[in-house]
Parts: structure tokens; C-alpha cells; sequence
């Protein structure tokens, strides 16, 4: 190479735009042009006698080095992409051209490009690419185009999947497509096509498709129609949807109405449902036909429940409902009285449930309604009938209680001895039988609402005491001692006193005679939260775990026998329940089997007391 040629060689080298450089088979860099630091920052000094490796991003050394070999090993020219890591520690991205030089040493040649632009630019289409894919895939949706004029279909991946096929054709023919669909609708699809290619109509249908593995599958085919400058049909553009778990969803959801539609024929219940979101409602026929109206005599909106119902039924049940709605109630459920259409009044027993989204707030509440009307007249009948029965056995027990009192304590020294126990076994069962009509009375007045209550402020410092003196002489038959604690007598109580002296009436008297003779029945005060808890603690032989559920029920004791040698009606604890209920107060047991039971009421507190 002449002198001038060898300048003109170095001036080309010193002004290109592109990076031009050389360096040896270990990448260890010997010349490079200005080019190089206008685009990556670093000087001539701190390139050169560099490892060209060392400024590459570590995922694209491997590569490189790969096609330096090749370029060693005399193989064409080596293209290829990678990042380079600038003085300021950003990367950009460089296209290279790499070829042995045919200087001595096997240096090689390089020319690279800044490319970060447009690369960027593919990252972001390959990107949106991905996410077109991922979204197909994720909405089982692919897209196709047929190019007309050549009978060429290109579609999606998502294509080949609800075909159920890999991808494996270049180019994917009119017949790829329809044939894969069975029976008529091949039929029915290439007419579409054809009316869509001649007539600009767009393609909005519902195939059965045949899989490669023979799996059927219903998908939606949509198309519209692209045109030339001249108004011709060019190309379809439409997208393939697998609808079959959707239509199979649907079969069943008209399945379940169907059903549904059939139970609320058959059932006489009124079913409503209550959007509480949107604030509407809907009332089954039966609902409607419950108060005596026709399916367009009463429109489906709250008015219309709220109109119908007692004022006093309402109120409460607004009240029921919104403890509901906020989790202290695990249903709802209660009897509203409603007007019915021919003025008189309807007994409706209501159920209802909130349905809640994630974050537990209710978002809809679905109910029913069963007419309870003649029940309710049935136990009015049997409460009047009761009431009536017990006043009348109560004057002559009172009279023969009376009796047999005067004639044991007038004559009972004058009487032999089996007289005189004859005489108190009467007495005993005269006392039982009393004991019996009132409980049985005070049982229907609080199931008919008769029992009257005046709530007033209640002192434990005298009340409790009061209680351990009425059962004294109780105690003393059973041979057990009584205990009360004092340091409750700061506390005080909102309830009825007599309804509360009749229930702890019952828990002591049940207390001493289920104690052992020298035991001790205790009697506690303490907090609970925002209320006062009183606790009735004994030592006898406990309750079964299977009978603690039950002993608040009608009639039931822990043992039978109890009935005959304790005595007692089995309603003691049911009434006790009602009148606490009453008072807007609880009742609850702990027992041991011979160890024990603690009976524990809660009731609100009248004042903050002082602890």
C-alpha cells in the first residue's frame, strides 16, 4: 500500500462516524478511532491495551466470544448484537461487523454501530408482542387474517393452541382453517367467508370445533372486512374464541333456573331478594300471594315491604338486620306481622342471609317468608287453653295445700305415724304441683309477651345478700352452706328485681340440690367488658357434655331421676333463659362431670362503678 493510499486509509479511520477498532485474538484492544469516545465516554488511554470483554454486559460475553472464534477460524464475517457498558455505566446497544484484518498476529477488524434506538424500539414491540400473546392466551382468544387475492390465512399462536396443534407451516392455507371445523358448519363457515369477501358482511357466529385430538370444542368466529383504495375486499381480520366451558356454565345456569323456577311453583314460601348496593328488590309471586296480591298488584321496591309491615315488627327488624349486616348475628330470623289485603293479619316467619364480598361487607341479603298464621292461632289456642286449665287447677291445689298444712300443724301429734307421713307426702306432691302450674303459667306468659318488666337500678350490695337469706333454710335441709364474696358490692345492674330474684332463685335452688351434703354453693360478682356477671358456683356432680346444650330447653333436666328424688318441672332454666333474654341479658354454664357447675349471667351495668 502506497504512502497516500496509507494516509487516506488513516484519515478514513480517524473521521468515521462508525466505531472502528482492532484488537487481537484475546480482545485486548489496540487502536480505536475518536468515534469511539464521542459514543461510549471512555478516552483513547483507558480503551486501548483494554479487554474488549471487560466492557460488554456479562450476559453477552459468551456470544461474543463465539463469534470471534469463528472469525479466527476463518469463517465469513461475523454479525452480531450485543451491549456495552459506557463511562457512565449505562449500556447501549452496538450491531458489529468482525473479520480477520490480514495483518500479521490474526488481528481482527471491527466496525460497530449505536443502535440503541431502534433496538429499543423492537424491545418495545417484541414487548407488546409477549403481552398480546399472554393476553390471547390468557382470554383463550386468537387472531387470524386471510389475504384474499392468495388464499392465505396468518394467525396467532393462541390459533394453533385451540386447534390444538403446534406450530409447524409457513404458510397456512383457507383449507387449514375451515376444515378443522365439523360437519355442516364447514359448510356454514365458507358461506360466511364468501358472503363477507363479495358483500363487505362481517362474520359473527358459533362453530363446533374438532381438535387434533379429537376433543370438540365451541368457539365464537368474528371477522371484519379490510379494503383496497378502490373498495375491494383485501382481507379478513378476525379473531377465534374457545367459549365451551362458558356455554357449558350457561347450560347449566338455565339448568338451575329452570330448577329454581319449578321449586318456587311447588313451594308455597315467598323468596325476596335485596340488592343492598343498588338498593332494589324482588319479590317472588308466592311472596306476593302470601298477603293476598297478584304477581302487578304490588311493585318489587322496599316501600312496598316497609308498607305492609307493623310499624313495630319494622323497626325491629331494621335493627335485627343491621347486627346481621355487621357479623353479630349469624342470620337473620324472626315473625313480622303484615296487613294482609282482606285487613287482617298475616303471622310471617322470616329467614334471611347476607351475601358478603372479599372484604366481608354485605352486598346482598336473599330471604324467605312462611306463612305461620295458623301455627300462631294453634298456640294461641293451646296458651289460652293452658292458661285456662292452670287458674283452675290452682285454686283447689291451693285449697288442699292449705289443707294438709292445717291438719299437720293442728293434729299432726294427734295423728299415728304412718298417717303423719302420709300426711307430708301429700303435703311434698302438693308443693310439686304448685311449683308445676306456676312455671307451666309463667311459661306461657313469656312466650305470649304478657310478662311485664320495670328495669331500675340494682344495688349487688343489698341484692346479692338478699338472695343468700332467702335460701338459708333451703340450704340447711340439704345440709349445704352458702358463701357470697363482698368485693362486688360496688357493682350495680339495670334489670327487673323480682324477674332477678326469680332467676337466681332457680340457679341456687338448683345449686344446693345437686351439692353434696357439707359442700358449699358460692356466689360471685365480677366484670365482664362493659357488663356485670354473676356466677353461681357449685360442687356437685356436673352436667354430661352432651346434656350442657340442652338443659336450657323445655322440660329437661341432666337426669331424668332428678325429677323424682331432687324435684323440679324442667322449665326452671328455660324461664330463667326468657326472663334474661328479656332483660337484655345472657346465661351461660360451665360444668365438670363430678366436680361441678358454674352458672354465669351477664347483664348491663347501670353505671361506670369504681373497681
Amino acid at each position: 500500500m502506497s504512502e497516500n493510499q496509507q494516509n487516506m486509509l488513516n484519515d478514513w479511520f480517524e473521521n468515521a462516524l462508525d466505531l472502528l477498532c482492532i484488537f487481537d485474538e484475546t480482545t485486548c484492544l489496540n487502536r480505536i478511532n475518536p468515534a469511539w469516545t464521542k459514543t461510549t465516554g471512555w478516552t483513547e488511554g483507558e480503551l486501548i491495551g483494554s479487554q474488549l470483554v471487560d466492557f460488554l454486559h456479562p450476559e453477552d460475553v459468551a456470544s461474543m466470544r463465539g463469534a470471534l472464534q469463528k472469525v479466527i477460524e476463518n469463517l465469513p464475517q461475523q454479525n452480531i448484537e450485543n451491549r456495552w457498558r459506557q463511562k457512565n455505566g449505562q449500556y447501549i446497544w452496538l450491531s458489529w461487523n468482525l473479520s480477520l484484518s490480514g495483518l500479521p498476529h490474526k488481528a481482527i477488524c471491527a466496525s460497530a454501530r449505536d443502535i440503541s434506538t431502534s433496538k429499543q424500539k423492537q424491545i418495545a414491540i417484541d414487548n407488546d408482542v409477549r403481552l398480546l400473546e399472554l393476553a390471547e392466551q390468557t382470554a383463550r382468544i386468537g387472531h387470524w387474517r386471510l389475504d384474499v387475492s392468495k388464499g392465505e390465512l396468518q394467525w396467532s399462536n393462541e390459533v394453533y393452541n385451540i386447534y390444538g396443534r403446534r406450530p409447524n407451516k409457513a404458510v397456512i392455507t383457507l383449507d387449514d382453517f375451515i376444515d378443522a371445523f365439523s360437519g355442516s358448519h364447514q359448510k356454514e363457515f365458507w358461506s360466511l367467508i364468501q358472503h363477507a369477501i363479495n358483500d363487505g358482511r362481517e362474520i359473527s357466529t358459533e362453530l363446533v370445533l374438532k381438535r387434533d385430538d379429537n376433543e370438540r370444542r365451541t368457539v365464537a368466529v368474528r371477522a371484519v372486512c379490510e379494503y383496497d383504495a378502490s373498495g375491494v375486499v383485501r382481507s379478513l381480520f378476525g379473531i377465534l374464541q374457545d367459549v365451551t366451558e362458558e356455554r357449558v356454565h350457561q347450560a347449566s345456569l338455565r339448568s338451575k333456573e329452570e330448577l329454581l323456577s319449578m321449586a318456587f311453583r311447588a313451594t308455597s314460601d315467598g323468596i325476596w331478594d335485596w340488592d343492598l348496593q343498588t338498593d332494589q328488590m324482588w319479590f317472588s309471586p308466592q311472596w306476593k300471594a302470601q298477603l293476598g296480591y297478584e304477581e302487578d298488584e304490588i311493585s318489587n321496591s322496599f316501600e312496598s315491604w316497609a308498607n305492609l309491615i307493623f310499624d313495630e315488627d319494622r323497626i325491629k327488624a331494621m335493627d335485627m338486620m343491621d347486627a346481621h349486616f355487621r357479623g353479630e348475628l349469624d342470620r337473620f330470623e324472626m315473625i313480622q306481622r303484615f296487613h294482609h289485603k282482606k285487613d287482617h293479619t298475616v303471622f310471617i316467619l322470616v329467614r334471611a342471609y347476607a351475601l358478603r364480598d372479599e372484604q366481608g361487607r354485605a352486598i346482598r341479603m336473599i330471604g324467605a317468608h312462611t306463612d305461620v298464621t295458623e301455627l300462631k292461632q294453634l298456640e294461641q289456642a293451646k296458651s289460652e287453653f293452658t292458661s285456662i286449665v292452670s287458674h283452675e287447677l290452682r285454686t283447689p291445689l291451693t285449697a288442699i295445700h292449705g289443707a294438709i298444712g292445717l291438719l299437720d300443724g293442728h293434729y299432726g301429734e294427734e295423728l299415728s305415724e304412718p298417717a303423719r307421713n302420709l300426711v307430708r307426702i301429700a303435703q311434698n306432691n302438693s308443693e310439686r304441683l304448685n311449683f308445676l302450674v306456676n312455671d307451666i303459667l309463667d311459661m306461657d306468659r313469656l312466650q305470649s309477651g304478657n310478662v311485664t318488666f320495670s328495669p331500675s337500678v340494682i344495688p349487688l350490695d343489698s341484692f346479692l345478700p338478699q338472695v343468700i337469706e332467702n335460701h338459708r333454710s333451703y340450704a340447711g335441709k340439704f345440709k349445704v352452706d352458702l358463701d357470697y364474696d363482698q368485693s362486688g358490692d360496688s357493682y350495680q345492674i339495670l334489670a327487673d328485681p323480682d324477674r332477678l330474684m326469680q332467676v337466681m332463685a332457680n340457679l341456687v335452688s338448683n345449686a344446693i340440690k345437686f351439692s353434696h351434703e357439707g359442700h358449699t354453693v358460692k356466689i360471685r360478682a365480677h366484670t365482664r367488658n362493659d357488663k356485670i356477671a354473676i356466677s353461681v358456683i357449685d360442687t356437685g356432680r356436673g352436667i354430661p357434655r352432651d346434656m350442657r346444650d340442652k338443659i336450657f330447653n323445655k322440660f329437661i333436666q341432666a337426669d331424668s331421676s332428678d325429677q323424682r328424688h331432687k324435684g323440679g318441672t324442667g322449665l326452671g332454666l328455660t324461664i330463667s333463659k326468657a326472663l334474661l333474654e328479656k332483660m337484655n341479658g345472657t346465661i351461660t354454664v360451665i360444668s365438670k362431670l363430678d366436680e361441678g357447675s358454674t352458672f354465669t349471667i351477664l347483664l348491663p351495668r347501670a353505671e361506670t362503678s369504681a373497681e
